[in-house]
Order: structure tokens, then sequence, then C-alpha cells
């Protein structure tokens, strides 16, 4: 079933802008996505600027990143999709350095965070890192009245840290962020509309020996709580036409514990392909929610030099 896109612009944006203040995750990964938005423990990715900034430490070779996302395909008049790049150079002892940005583009509102990020191991098994977000915003002219625009910008930081071999063949994984520690207004006027901080533990536990990820992160954001929880599986590494290559599987599932009046919710799944240094990852989002606008569809392409 098809509905108007008047009406999910209203759900979508100015319900989802109030209570998660906008600038939200639309798809900065289908891997993250397909694991119910758990990524705060995570470490291979340069997507991991807009999560946690501290888990890019383990990145030892440059690796760039792309998601596209095809938000809300049951909605008519327009095609909204959710782009995002990063990209990551190691400076040996220096550290980690990451670009990244992701666009929300509509025919009514466009949204845009470029990202650079910095990540650095303390001791050993711990990291710490960082990242400056600029941020903003455009939406087209009401009949009779002047477009409406926005340009800010806004800080995060994380931390990383692994407790390996606790458990035989296993590591155990704690991620801490906090995004948005500025709390910048995102209204055009700058009088209100200010960006929410937002907090997040992960913890996730990784088998070397049995090759499974399981990751589970707790949000607070304003009043509310999220929960985001998946895992990952590694169904067949081989050898074909030479090339090492290896097929995963992942599901996950998200929802709010605590909320006075905001609502979401929603089955993930996906699956990821690596054949030598590429990877392709594929996510789909089944909302329990606002189920009549669609399933959302994600797919990511990252190249490891």
């Amino acid at each position: 079933m098809k509905i108007k896109l008047f009406t999910v612009l209203i759900i979508c944006f100015a319900f989802l802008n109030t209570y998660a203040g906008g600038f939200s995750d639309l798809g900065n990964s289908a891997r993250v996505s397909s694991m119910g938005g758990a990524s705060l423990t995570l470490t291979d990715a340069p997507y991991l600027i807009f999560y946690n900034p501290a888990n890019l430490y383990k990145l030892n070779k440059p690796v760039i990143s792309t998601t596209y996302s095809n938000l809300y395909p049951n909605v008519e008049g327009d095609n909204l999709n959710f782009i995002s790049l990063s990209g990551i150079v190691p400076l040996d002892f220096i550290g980690v350095l990451g670009l990244g940005g992701n666009f929300l583009n509509t025919d009514l509102w466009k949204e845009y965070t470029l990202a650079g990020a910095y990540s650095r191991e303390l001791i050993e098994n711990l990291s710490v890192g960082g990242t400056f977000k600029v941020i903003g915003w455009s939406a087209a002219a009401a009949p009779g009245e002047s477009a409406l625009s926005y340009t800010g910008f806004a800080v995060d930081a994380g931390v990383y840290y692994a407790l390996k071999n606790l458990l035989p063949s296993n590591s155990i994984n704690f991620g801490l962020s906090v995004q948005n520690i500025n709390q910048p207004s995102i209204a055009s006027s700058g009088s209100d509309g200010k960006l929410p901080m937002r907090v997040g533990l992960g913890v996730g536990i990784e088998s070397s020996k049995f090759n499974y990820l399981i990751a589970l992160d707790v949000i607070k954001e304003s009043d509310i709580i999220f929960i985001k929880g998946g895992a990952e599986f590694l169904g067949i590494r081989d050898q074909i036409l030479g090339y090492e290559t290896q097929f995963l599987l992942r599901m996950g599932y998200n929802n709010i514990l605590q909320s006075d009046f905001a609502r979401e919710g929603g089955i993930n799944g996906g699956f990821g392909l690596v054949v030598d240094k590429v990877k392709i990852d594929y996510g789909y989002i089944f909302p329990l929610v606002i189920s009549n606008t669609g399933g959302i569809n994600r797919i990511s392409l990252t190249y490891n030099f």
C-alpha cells in the first residue's frame, strides 16, 4: 500500500526529529543495521566514526566504505534515500584518522553531516577517540515564504576496552560513546531545537574459535532509552577462484525500552560477502511501528587497501 509523501514526512521527519533530535542513524552501515543497530563494540570498519570513534584504532591499513539506503519505499511522489561515505588512514604510532559524510535526500528536505575523527590506543586494548562534525539541513520554501537552512557543529567522544581471553578463545569488549556533547541548536532561528546528547554503552562477545560476534548496546537520549542487539556468524570461509571468500549471516532487533511518547521497533537481518579486499554488506529493516511505509533496504561496499 502506497502512502502520500506529506504523511511520511510528518511521521518520519517532524516526529522523528522531535524525539530523536534529528541527525539520527539513517543508514551509515548495512552491517550495523542488520545487527539491530548494535555498533559500539565493533572495531573493523571506517563507518565507526559515526558510532564510536575509539574503535578505529584496530584498523592498520587504509579502508574506504560507502552505504546506500532506500528509505520508506511505499512513499509516493519522492525517492527518499540516504548515502554515507567514510574512510580511514592509520598514521603509525600517531593514531588513526578518519573522514566521513552522510547525506539525506528528499525533494523537500536535505540533511548532511561531515565528520573528522581521531583514535589512539592509550595502553594495550584500551583506546579513546573523538569526532568533530559539521551538520546542516535545508528545507524547501513554503508558498510565500523563504527557504530555511541551518549549519552548525557537534562533538562526539568514545572509549573502547577489550578483555582478551577472559573465556577460552573469547574476547569480551566494551564501548562507551557520547555524541553531541555540545548539544547544538539545529533550529534555523538558533533559539531552540537543541540536539540532545546521546550516551551509549555497549558490550560484545567475540569468539575466534567459533567465528561469531554478539553485541548489545543501550543508548540514552533525553528521557528515551533504546536497546539495540544483534549477532554475526561466519557461514562459509573458502578459497574460490584463488580468492579467500567469506559469507556471513546477521540478525538483530531494536526497540525503545523507556519513553513517555516515542515508539520504535524493528526486526533486522542481512548478510556479508567478503572476496579478497572487497566486502559487500546487505541489511533489511522491517519496522514494527510505522509498518505501512515499507521495509528499508541498505547495501554497503567496503574496500581494504
